[in-house]
């Protein structure tokens, strides 16, 4: 992620436990903070509701609101988020501090303009209360915003002012839950719905105020990441497609048999959704792990192997550099797998044990288990991909991506036939990570033809009518 790395560089470089834990804490909190919250929140109003007796039509409302609002406004925002992570990495690498606000402006204003007319759109044909609507569209709006913010968030510098971001939207949450629910005895899914709205709108101000406060004010370039759009497409698609092939078997599920509708309004699978929901926790200590591992320990021997290229070192030089950082490269991954294995039978037992007593019937524990392995492939996949973008191989980042999002597509509707849900996920993430790992093998072995010979001598303007555009409206200024 965009800005942490650097941080985490200089944690790592003071070699005492405090700062070791700093470094994870603040990892922990930049890649899966807005995700985790997101989590907590939602099963917390859960049992908000359970204790107030809420009507169960209307916990089934929430749940599948606060679902939707969720996914699409990931998957909204997904090839945004891995496109400006590069441009931010680039715009501090160069220090250039003063184009990221307005960045930040450019994109907020593209995605909630898009976000503003498919919420509408949606909601408008809806039978539901207009309480509820209101509700509704202010969280997928807010979690729009959120999605941005992590990028920029990455690049700041004050953990502690961070973690309280966080943390007071959670407890502006409850206290909102408390108030609505319990005080005021609204026992209306968009009760549950606008606390959450508050919560993150606390930490959405918060953390607004934080990042205007950090980055140079008076740029005007708000527009100039778009350029990046048609330098690297790929980019973008990855972002994109890794995110609906992660959501793509759950559509599938919301158009079968097994999928009920809410309200009028919203079609999903209840007895597929919540295991998928409990297995992708599965992976959440692995996402933490690879950040810190890939900037620190492979990062230092990824720059040096460079630097010795850039430098004066022999042919010798570079070849002793280029196998430490294979070395180091395949041994952060190994244990990276070692890791997520160890988690994942973990979350397994776990859910054998403690599900049953959440109501998962035994079909859905069954699932769980399927779908924990599934995630559990799918993790060491996307890493794999982001481990390609290091080495800018695009091109195999984004066939692995769409080969996992076509593998999904297929396997799922067939596996629904047999009973055996979940099985579609975990069929699709074995094939990609085979197709990932054969890759990197692949990039690793040949790096020196990339670094010296993949390289045009001759770097044609792309001449796209996006490009043109662009140019037309000076989004390159």
């Amino acid at each position: 992620m965009a800005g942490i790395g650097f941080e985490l560089r200089k944690l790592f470089r003071k070699k005492s436990l405090f700062t070791n834990i700093r470094a994870y804490a603040y990892s922990s909190l930049v890649t899966i903070g807005p995700m985790l919250l997101c989590m907590v929140m939602v099963a917390v109003m859960q049992k908000l509701q359970s204790y107030v007796n809420m009507p169960f039509a209307q916990k089934e409302l929430f749940l599948a609101g606060s679902q939707y609002a969720f996914i699409f406004s990931l998957l909204l925002t997904s090839g945004f988020v891995m496109l400006l992570s590069r441009y931010v990495a680039d715009r501090l690498y160069e220090k250039k501090y003063e184009d990221l606000l307005p960045s930040l402006y450019g994109v907020m204003s593209i995605c909630l303009l898009i976000g503003g007319v498919v919420g509408i759109a949606f909601l408008l044909r809806s039978p539901l209360s207009l309480t509820f609507k209101i509700a509704e569209y202010l969280l997928f709006m807010e979690l729009i915003i959120i999605w941005l913010l992590t990028v920029y968030v990455s690049a700041l510098k004050d953990y502690i002012r961070i973690v309280k971001s966080f943390f007071y939207g959670a407890i502006v949450t409850i206290l909102s839950g408390v108030l609505l629910l319990k005080v005021l005895s609204i026992q209306e899914a968009y009760a549950t719905i606008a606390a959450m709205d508050i919560g993150f709108l606390t930490t959405l101000i918060l953390l607004m105020t934080h990042i205007e406060g950090y980055f140079l004010q008076g740029g005007t370039r708000y527009f100039h990441f778009l350029r990046y759009i048609t330098k690297l497409p790929a980019v973008f698609a990855i972002g994109f497609i890794s995110t609906l092939g992660i959501y793509v078997h759950n559509f599938i599920y919301w158009g079968s048999k097994m999928s009920i509708t809410v309200g009028d309004t919203f079609r999903f699978s209840p007895s597929y959704d919540v295991p998928v929901f409990f297995a992708f926790l599965s992976v959440i200590p692995t996402m933490v792990i690879f950040v810190v591992s890939v900037e620190t320990s492979f990062y230092e021997k990824f720059r040096s192997y460079y630097s010795v290229i850039l430098g004066s070192g022999t042919i010798q030089d570079i070849a002793r550099a280029k196998k430490e950082m294979n070395d180091v490269l395949l041994q952060e991954l190994s244990f990276i797998m070692q890791i997520q294995l160890f988690f994942s039978l973990f979350a397994m037992a776990i859910g054998i044990k403690f599900l049953p007593n959440l109501g998962q019937t035994a079909e859905q524990i069954d699932s769980f288990n399927i779908l924990v392995l599934g995630d559990c492939l799918y993790i060491l996949m996307y890493i794999i991909v982001l481990l390609l973008l290091y080495f800018d191989d695009r091109k195999g980042a984004l066939l692995t991506s769409s080969l996992f999002l076509i593998a999904n597509l297929i396997a799922t509707p067939i596996i629904i036939t047999t009973g055996h849900h979940g099985l579609g996920l975990l069929i699709s993430a074995a094939v990609a990570v085979g197709m990932a790992i054969m890759r990197l093998l692949y990039i690793l072995k040949n790096i020196d033809y990339y670094t010296f010979c993949a390289q045009p001598l001759v770097v044609k303007e792309n001449k796209t009518i996006f490009k043109k555009l662009m140019n037309r409206f000076r989004f390159n200024n």
